[in-house]
C-alpha cells in the first residue's frame, strides 16, 4: 500500500462507499457556480450532502483544509439549487495518509 495517496485516491473511495450505501452519488459534476467533489442525494428521504475533500500535505494541516473545503462549497454556491430536499448537509473532509478529519458546516453559511 503506497505510503501517499492522491487526492483522487480518496474521492473514489468516497464515492465508492456512497454508492454501497444507496445514495445517489455526483462526482465532480456541475453545480453551483463549479463542480463539487461529491454530491449525494437520499430522494427517498429529501436529504442531499455536499462534501469537499481536501488532500492534506501534513497532519497539522487536517482542520484547515476541512474550513478550507466548507468555505469552497459555500463560496462556490454548491448547494444553491437543490430542489425539494428538505434538509441539505455540507461536510469537509481533509485526508493525510490512513487519516481522516471531517467537519460540518451549513449550507448557507
Amino acid at each position: 500500500m503506497p505510503e501517499h495517496y492522491h487526492e483522487d485516491y480518496y474521492h473514489a473511495f468516497l464515492a465508492g462507499t456512497f454508492v454501497g450505501r444507496g445514495y445517489g452519488v455526483e462526482s465532480n459534476k456541475e453545480h453551483g457556480l463549479g463542480r463539487p467533489d461529491l454530491l449525494l442525494k437520499d430522494k427517498d428521504n429529501r436529504r442531499a450532502i455536499v462534501i469537499g475533500a481536501k488532500k492534506s500535505q501534513k497532519e497539522a494541516d487536517m482542520d484547515a483544509d476541512c474550513d478550507e473545503a466548507l468555505r469552497q462549497i459555500v463560496g462556490q454556491k454548491y448547494a444553491e439549487g437543490l430542489y425539494g430536499y428538505e434538509q441539505i448537509f455540507c461536510y469537509g473532509i481533509a485526508f493525510f495518509q490512513k487519516k481522516a478529519r471531517v467537519k460540518k458546516g451549513a449550507a448557507g453559511e
